[in-house]
């Protein structure tokens, strides 16, 4: 039998990754058979046979998977790998995106997911540091995405606690393709388009590669799909559509109470207010999913400049790139949020009240708040390579990416120029507002009526928000690679590589100008940045101990270290050990432990006092005096809250960095089975168990974890009641009850939501894959399998609190604070069929059954069945250099579920499919 390292290499090339076939792939081996060619596989500097002969558990999927999910962007593609999960950003995210699009492996945290391309660093997403937006990956440059299950910081640094995810471009491209797709929901919206051009040539000196893509993504709006069309509350054992406290006309509630009031539109009397009644329909003038346009250029060139013989030969490459992102965000009309006061002399003041008012008023006049972004990126690599003599790889590389971001927020509030409109003897003394009323007749505005904010009201009392997020990455790499021909005690010499990496990183946010002065509401004035800059120095050794052995096909251990030197942080040493044993050429098991650290982010560290919405459960929220809790009870009592009161679900808090942050640490280790069975080449199966545990992590308390905790203690005795500071805080009007705590619609208000080192994670699991193709029939036949078992999901806020375990349910995340499913099971299958000029494939999705981890009593909907999606895709290639390709992505157009504790449009949006049954088509043509 053949025991030679390529021999391994082709019998292994299916199913060492953990679904690394598509159906372009089947004959992989075949190819191989043909060229082995040296590659460095993600997770390792040290090249491999293949990249599927890696020790370290490696997902790899090719530029035909990507193709075959009828995705446009990469986002929707990898967020729905069983491997990722909590709480992602993209399309389905409006309030709070900024159009970013980010992934998260293992439910870690997207800032804990290194995203490389090429085996370099992008910039970070403007303030977000260290989190890639994926908007700005064209999908049409995609070769594959290999990705790195395991902690890598001893290979890669910072940020790779819970993995990596490497794209690797069309670099050898030649010839030209041309592609267009489009496609569009079974409800006519959400129309998605892309066109991409792609050039290649190249001669036995060098090779260059352009491409150019465009992609356009139109708005879907949460008023027009059923479980959207209103935001739903429960009250009674009923669910209502309640929307929002703040409304039109204004709720209003007495400055000596918290009783609250509402003129009915209708009769025009005065009565109490219902929020079942009379809440504000926010969804109506909401996405669901949120436009977006991309445009981008992407080059990539070498050429071998010299070939110094008996020295070494030297290569330059470049990698060029630009994006531009258009992207938008459109939420229901502002409010005021921040209570202001209404004097008795306003000309609607209600009759029968003798003393000046509170309002939540919803400002429906102004259409709504819309979040623009004009984003461009610029990244530009340029470097040299070689080998050596001995057949040592060398390589020197200049990385530099910028990015810049141009918002543009309409319909913000100037809630100094609001107050004057309310006050008629303020808007007299102001010129401008005297004049904006004078067309109404009246002196001041009425909000206790409907359609009374005139377009002249809105010039004045509205302001535009223009702030500009900037942010810059510069890498400098030297890396060697090499081996210890004359030490081999195999066939396989000893393999090292060393390296070294200057990195620096630097964000900058301008706020707006009137925002500095404090006259937007709710928006941040205050200008922040920062820098940091590192020294790394890195070393990788692979020593194949035993080969071709009976009961040892191969005996490989491998080990790595970092050290790093940040100017914030100071130094950190990581190591990492590998071992791969195969007691048969069939069977191999592979094991991992790495130590890891991340580095706090610049927002981590230098991000201002931040006010923040935040969806939360108020325990008083429609209580029951004689079924809660009694310290519950009490203390609702205590502020003032009867029961059966219903309360909002959002409660405005405090973000904000702190700059004596350390590093967080981490541990990993994976256990791993390979089977390639002998009796047939095209069959594989994959087992790897992984534990990841993080200690000082950087987050925060969520607010459901700071209001619930505060209202099980006894008089509010529990330190997490210092954490809420009260409305004042946010700059918003208190209750009258309870002014340290809530705002006058009597929610929770200024909670603090700093970063600290004060938490820890932990997760265990098992990653499963299988592949297989056969012939059957006339054709072939295949299967690509990856599932996803989540054992525990674990996470401490600080030494003081419990831990809680998010495995198999949903719940607030800590990582993001908001809503998202964490299921035990995670399931990616891809059946496929290939005869003659077509092919066929259908891919099943899978997310396990979860439950509400924190449900209160009455709680209606706090259990999500198991949920599958269906996708259909169709190929077509009769003609030379023609390929058709059709489908349908959920096909039997799968619901998001209602729970009672949802995130955004009664569902978990970020967890769930919103859009429904889509239809996609595309044509390529190659030449």
């Amino acid at each position: 039998m053949d025991r030679t390292r390529l021999s391994r290499a082709i019998k292994g090339a299916i199913a060492a990754a953990a679904v690394s076939t598509s159906f372009s792939s089947v004959s992989f081996a075949q190819d191989t058979q043909a060229e082995v060619e040296e590659i460095v596989v993600t997770g390792s500097r040290i090249q491999r046979a293949t990249d599927t002969n890696s020790a370290t558990p490696i997902s790899v999927f090719d530029a035909a998977q990507l193709e075959q999910s009828g995705q446009t962007t990469l986002e929707d593609f990898l967020q729905d790998i069983p491997s990722m999960t909590g709480g992602q950003l993209g399309s389905s995210v409006n309030n709070g995106s900024a159009g970013l699009a980010t992934v998260s492996l293992r439910g870690l945290g997207s800032s804990r997911t290194l995203i490389l391309m090429n085996g370099r660093r992008l910039s970070s997403s403007g303030g977000a540091t260290g989190v890639v937006d994926l908007n700005t990956i064209p999908t049409s440059i995609i070769e594959r995405v290999e990705i790195l299950r395991d902690g890598a910081s001893t290979i890669y640094g910072s940020d790779a606690i819970a993995g990596v995810i490497n794209i690797i471009t069309k670099k050898g491209f030649e010839g030209a393709e041309l592609t267009a797709d489009y496609g569009s929901s079974t409800h006519g919206d959400g129309d998605e388009y892309l066109a991409a051009v792609t050039f290649g040539t190249g001669n036995d000196k060098g090779h260059v590669m352009l491409n150019a893509q465009y992609t356009k993504r139109d708005d879907i709006w949460q008023g027009d799909r059923r479980f959207s069309e209103c935001p739903l509350g429960e009250s009674g054992g009923n669910v209502l559509c309640i929307g929002s406290p703040t409304t039109i006309p204004a709720r209003f509630s007495p400055l000596s109470n918290n009783d609250q009031f509402i003129v009915d539109p209708v009769t025009g009397e005065v009565e109490d207010f219902d929020l079942a009644r009379y809440g504000y329909n926010f969804a109506a003038a909401s996405y669901l999913v949120t436009p977006q346009e991309v445009a981008s250029i992407y080059g990539y060139g070498t050429y071998e400049l010299w070939d110094w013989e008996d020295v070494t030969t030297i290569r330059g490459f470049s990698e060029l790139s630009f994006v531009n992102r258009r992207s938008d965000q459109l939420m229901a009309a502002e409010g005021t949020f921040w209570a202001p006061e209404v004097p008795l002399t306003n000309p609607g003041f209600p009759a029968g009240f003798n003393e000046p008012v509170t309002i939540g008023r919803r400002l429906a006049e102004t259409g709504g708040r819309s979040f623009t972004q004009d984003l461009n990126t610029w990244r530009g690599v340029v470097g040299l390579e070689g080998e050596f003599c001995n057949e040592w790889t060398w390589d020197l590389s200049y990385n530099y990416s910028r990015w810049i971001d141009s918002q543009i927020d309409r319909g913000r509030a100037n809630t100094i120029r609001f107050e004057n409109l309310l006050d008629p003897a303020a808007c007299a003394a102001d010129p401008d507002c005297a004049a904006a009323v004078a067309e109404t007749g009246e002196t001041a505005w009425n909000p206790f009526a409907e359609n009374s904010l005139s377009p002249a009201m809105q010039q004045y009392a509205l302001v535009t928000n223009s702030p500009i997020e900037r942010a810059r990455l510069r890498s400098f790499q030297a890396n060697l690679v090499g081996d210890f021909g004359e030490w081999a005690l195999t066939g396989e010499a000893p393999a090292w590589a060393i390296g070294y990496e200057n990195r620096s990183e630097t964000t900058e946010i301008i706020p707006d100008g009137a925002a500095e002065i404090g006259q937007i509401y709710f928006v941040n004035g205050d200008a922040w940045g920062g820098s940091y800059s590192v020294d790394e120095f890195y070393g990788e050794v692979r020593v194949p101990v035993l080969e071709g052995r009976p009961w040892a096909d191969i005996l490989a251990f491998e080990a790595s270290f970092r050290y790093s030197d940040y100017n914030t942080i100071g130094s950190d040493t990581t190591f990492g050990a590998v071992i791969e044993y195969a007691p048969l050429e069939q069977l191999r098991f592979r094991g991992t432990y790495s130590e890891g650290f991340r580095a706090p982010g610049l927002d981590d560290l230098f991000l201002t006092p931040t006010v923040s919405a935040e969806t939360y459960t108020d325990p008083c929220n429609d209580y029951d005096a004689d079924e809660d809790p009694v310290n519950v009870v009490a203390n609702c009592m205590a502020d003032g809250i009867a029961p059966g009161t219903t309360i909002g679900t959002q409660a405005t808090g405090l973000f904000g960095g702190n700059p004596d942050l350390n590093a967080e640490t981490s541990e990993s280790y994976t256990l791993g089975i390979v089977w390639t069975p002998t009796f047939t080449d095209d069959m594989g199966f994959t087992l790897d168990y992984f534990n990841i545990s993080i200690d000082d992590a950087i987050g925060t308390l969520t607010t459901n974890t700071i209001v619930n905790g505060c209202y099980e203690s006894a008089n509010f005795s529990s330190p997490l009641c210092d954490l809420i500071t009260g409305a004042p805080a946010v700059g918003t009007s208190p209750s009258a009850d309870a002014p340290q705590r809530r705002a006058s619609d009597l929610t929770i208000a200024g909670q603090l939501l700093n970063s600290q080192n004060v938490s820890t994670f932990e997760t265990s699991g098992v990653d499963l894959g299988f592949d297989y193709s056969m012939e059957m029939g006339p054709g072939i036949f295949t299967v690509n399998a990856t599932a996803t078992y989540l054992h525990e999901w674990k996470y401490r806020a600080s030494a003081d609190d419990p831990t809680i375990d998010l495995a198999g349910y949903y719940g607030a995340d800590p990582v993001t604070t908001a809503i998202v499913a964490f299921p035990e099971w995670k399931l990616y299958t891809t059946f496929g069929y290939e005869y003659d000029c077509w092919s066929a494939f259908t891919t099943v999705r899978m997310l396990g059954e979860v439950d509400d981890f924190d449900p209160q009593a009455g709680d209606l909907a706090t259990h999500i069945d198991t949920t599958w999606y269906q996708d259909v895709n169709f190929n077509y290639f009769r003609w030379e250099n023609i390929k058709i390709t059709g489908g349908i992505r959920n096909v039997w157009n799968q619901q998001p579920p209602y729970v009672t504790n949802y995130d955004d449009m009664n569902t978990l949006m970020r967890s769930y499919d919103t859009v429904g049954r889509f239809f996609y088509g595309s044509v390529t043509f190659q030449f």
